[in-house]
């Protein structure tokens, strides 16, 4: 199930990239929720929701930001634990512009049910219901994902 999980997340951050919603993976009554910016302060709900986040966080760029995942920190059977981050430059000043954070996405059935963003990797994993221990430490070998640190 974890291995499918982590199938499920590539697809999410390809349409993120792709700025599309990947409405056949969200569940739905699937919500997402930032707990770790003021820019999306705010809770979205299902296919029109996502569409509305990728607005919001995406307007704050000029064309051409990438989301990433930087590391795969915990997989279970209902969740992925990842650190994430857009990349790009500032739609304001031109200036290069980064927003990093740390998500929960609890699955169910095949499908997105709930996307959490967090400041911190303890808020995280606390979320999820695990401790450090059972946390990875470092970059993930999980291929389909590239680490930002690898981009240069």
């Amino acid at each position: 199930m974890s291995q499918r999980n982590i199938a499920l997340h590539r697809l999410v951050v390809a349409a993120v990239n792709a700025r599309e919603v990947p409405e056949a993976i969200l569940a739905p009554d699937f919500c997402m929720e930032n707990h770790a910016s003021s820019v999306t302060d705010y809770t979205y709900h299902g296919v029109t929701g996502w569409r509305d986040w990728m607005n919001d966080i995406f307007e704050e760029f000029t064309t051409g930001a990438r989301y990433e995942v930087e590391d795969i920190i915990a997989v279970g059977d209902e969740f992925v634990v990842a650190t994430f981050c857009i990349v790009g430059r500032s739609a304001r000043s031109g200036m290069p512009l980064e927003f990093r954070w740390v998500g929960v996405t609890w699955f169910r059935d095949g499908q997105a049910t709930r996307a959490v963003g967090y400041s911190t990797r303890g808020e995280a994993l606390a979320a999820a219901g695990i401790g450090e221990s059972e946390a990875r430490h470092g970059p993930a070998a999980q291929p389909g994902y590239q680490s930002v640190a690898a981009l240069g």
